[in-house]
């Protein structure tokens, strides 16, 4: 595994991470507006461009958990991108990320997204318990 791909899903952006397994760093990438879009396909044409070896999802659940209406949604994409690119994928409890990566973005100043950094996190989780 030699790129990872991290994705902080939400209803008007995907929010994106690049891991690497052999250093164990996780850095924001990008946010792509996915309103009118197809979230799917915008993974496809990423990982047919750039060769994604792994993809790591965020799944917002609760601090018990349990399951809400977005970690449904989360894993409905997640079962969704890995059937059409072929590309194995895990879902990472994301809890508490938005508001880590809130914090983050303030101190980062402008220029810095904070969904891109939420995708940071969910891969760094991912990349921590390997």
């Amino acid at each position: 595994m030699t790129r990872i791909l991290g994705i902080d899903l939400g209803t008007k952006h995907l929010g994106l991470a690049l891991g690497d397994p052999i250093t164990g760093i996780a850095v924001p990438l990008d946010v792509v507006e996915i309103e009118g879009t197809d979230p799917v396909k915008v993974i496809w044409g990423m990982v047919q461009q750039d060769g994604y070896d792994h993809i790591v999802i965020g799944e917002a659940r609760t601090a018990d958990g349990e399951s809400t209406p977005m970690s449904e949604r989360a894993e409905a994409f997640a079962k969704s991108v890995e059937q059409v690119t072929g590309v194995s994928v895990t879902l990472v409890n994301e809890h508490l990320t938005s508001k880590v990566s809130d914090m983050l973005a303030e101190e980062a100043g402008k220029g810095v997204h904070d969904d891109a950094l939420a995708a940071m996190l969910i891969v760094q989780e991912f990349l921590n318990e390997r």
